[in-house]
């Protein structure tokens, strides 16, 4: 019965406590709840990129207002955003912040051969700070080895070379 007891007097205390309690729901960001989507230009061969190439693409996003990355936002809306778009994954820099829906991202030169995807991820724009959101959509591109050759010329010039064959010599003893 003492259990009984102790256990109805710390539930109690416990609601009571509670009651006290407010939440600062000013601070959280509000989820954006939008569809995004990127797409390659029809011009483009997504399976032979070049390390270095700029690849045009098109992004959209349903639900959301797009604004410039770089624009001061004074009033906290639920539903303004922009698109990051990133090489691989969205753990690193950015390939380019836009608010356009065509844009022309640079695969960097560094990149090394293989299947690699472009993510565009939308970025919820906050008074404080921006935050991604969980909307990204991936294209899937193949980058392949650049080659590249040069020649110069200064009007001089030199050959060189090697060559082996052989030759029958016919003689006649007679003459």
């Amino acid at each position: 019965m003492r259990h009984i007891a102790t256990i109805l007097a710390l539930s109690l205390t416990a609601l009571g406590a509670g009651a006290g309690c407010t939440a600062n729901i000013h601070d959280n960001e509000v989820a954006i709840d939008a569809n995004v989507d990127i797409a390659a230009s029809a011009d483009v061969d997504v399976d032979n990129v070049t390390p270095g190439q700029a690849v045009p693409v098109k992004l959209s996003a349903e639900g959301v207002t797009l604004v410039d990355p770089n624009t001061k936002v004074t009033t906290e809306t639920s539903a303004s955003g922009y698109f990051k778009v990133f090489l691989d994954d969205t753990g690193g820099k950015e390939l380019v912040a836009t608010a356009s829906t065509s844009v022309s991202v640079t695969i960097p030169p560094s990149t090394p051969p293989g299947k690699h995807q472009l993510v565009c991820q939308l970025w919820k724009k906050g008074m404080k700070e921006d935050r991604p959101t969980t909307q990204e959509s991936s294209l899937e591109i193949e980058v392949k080895a650049s080659a590249s050759a040069s020649a110069t010329t200064n009007g001089n010039g030199s050959a060189s070379g090697n060559a082996s064959g052989s030759a029958t010599v016919t003689v006649d003893a007679g003459k």
